[in-house]
């Protein structure tokens, strides 16, 4: 099973959409697409209009040892090829829970492990911090002589996202000297692009397109369909399969599954 991390630590940058969307093309494809919602807001979950977990059977307690059963009981399908793991309140509690935890960045990765014969892909979307939390997906994300793994950086083409992808590769780079792990970065997804939005818009996006070690791999516009979708409880590949915003979702999954445009 392979695993997608979405991360940046910088909120409204479109990580659940990226999620979301991006699953949904992998899906298509014919992969068995399992997604994590470790934001404890649950803004994944929400988008698919999914129930949060129980109190009894969640991600949450699985983490910390609290609970185990069949994992199915956590998974939660949405479409042929395409599961959830749900939020639930008890996530609120989790990160400082963890702290507490020996090993503490492995809980999710070795609880991934148990999934990878069911599925092909796992998308994490990832809370807006930068503590345990997405620590724990940075390093299920990482790609080893047993597993392939990969960062996606949603971002918006503002300043303040500029400042943000700085802190990410820099916890991303301490983590890997500390654990002595490789995380690859696979690159940007620049969302909600609109070059009318003058100056600060084109430069930035510019400012990505020249960085020295990540590549933009998708430019998302400001588009309706996605955001239609969205309400609806549907990924726009679902919800519009033949528009712009569809296909852009499209070569984004191509590129994460190795092929070229």
């Amino acid at each position: 099973m392979e695993t997608t991390a979405v991360v940046n630590q910088k909120g409204g940058v479109g990580k659940s959409a990226t999620t979301m969307n991006l699953a949904a093309a992998l899906a298509e494809q014919g992969k068995r697409i399992l997604m994590i919602d470790l934001d404890p807001q649950g803004h994944l979950s929400k988008a698919f209009g999914v129930a949060e977990a129980s109190a009894d059977a969640n991600l949450a307690k699985a983490l910390l040892g609290l609970w185990a059963g069949e994992l199915g009981e956590l998974v939660t399908s949405y479409s042929e090829n395409l599961s959830i793991v749900a939020t639930s309140q008890d996530m609120f509690l989790l990160e400082p829970q963890m702290y507490a935890k020996t090993g503490r960045e492995y809980l999710l990765p070795l609880l991934l492990d148990a999934f990878r014969p069911a599925f092909d892909h796992c998308l994490i979307d990832c809370p807006p911090s930068l503590g345990a939390l997405t620590d724990n997906a940075l390093v299920a994300a990482r790609t080893d002589a047993e597993r392939t793994g990969r960062v996606l950086i949603p971002v918006q083409a503002e300043d303040s996202s500029l400042d943000a992808l700085r802190l990410l590769l820099r916890q991303t780079s301490t983590l890997q000297a500390v654990l002595g792990i490789q995380v690859d970065l696979a690159g940007l997804v620049v969302n909600m692009y609109d070059a009318r939005r003058g100056q600060v818009a084109t430069s930035t996006l510019e400012a990505y397109n020249n960085h020295k070690s990540l590549e933009v791999l998708a430019i998302i516009g400001d588009r309706k369909e996605i955001r239609e979708g969205w309400r609806l409880h549907k990924p726009v590949v679902q919800h519009a399969p033949t528009s712009e915003p569809a296909g852009w979702y499209r070569d984004l999954a191509k590129v994460i599954s190795g092929g070229r445009l």
